[in-house]
């Protein structure tokens, strides 16, 4: 999540330089072909803040991880632009949300306190990248891992108990 990104994104290359960019696209198409995954490269940063709302109106309705899968297929996948509100709009009304309540909770912020709140407690506990996992309430894995990293992390925290 980039809240200082305007709606139209950051290229890649601005925000992190051409080497830094470069090694990052590398490595996730690399952990995305070792389990088959199919990315798109995106070369811009997006601001996500409007996903994130439409996710907590799927929440809302029992259709978070219906919500989830459908952004980031669409994100890395397909074309999809979760910056843009006739996209996310399109997006949760192809898993069952109404899309005048989803439009209008998009552009009324409606969630923007827990959006917050969430970034707040993950910053708390030292999240400060996407994706971010916590095992066992005491293990914090960053960043797109290969399978054998997070086997095991959970190895690990199966051990302790």
């Amino acid at each position: 999540m980039h809240p200082e990104a305007p709606p139209e994104g950051i290229p890649r290359e601005a925000y992190f330089g051409r080497e830094r960019s470069e090694r990052i696209h590398s490595h996730l198409q690399s952990v995305a072909e070792s389990v088959g995954l199919r990315m798109k490269p995106r070369d811009v940063i997006i601001n996500s803040r409007r996903a994130l709302g439409a996710a907590e109106l799927a929440r809302e309705h029992g259709l978070f991880d219906e919500m989830h899968h459908a952004l980031f297929r669409a994100h890395w996948e397909s074309t999809g632009h979760l910056e843009d509100v006739d996209d996310l709009v399109r997006i949760g009304t192809g898993i069952g949300l109404d899309a005048v309540e989803l439009r209008d909770s998009i552009e009324t912020n409606r969630y923007d306190g827990v959006i917050d709140e969430n970034r707040q407690a993950a910053s708390s506990v030292g999240i400060d990248a996407i994706p971010a996992h916590i095992f066992g309430r005491r293990y914090l894995v960053v960043g797109a891992q290969p399978y054998e990293v997070l086997k095991q992390v959970v190895d690990q925290v199966s051990a302790a108990e």
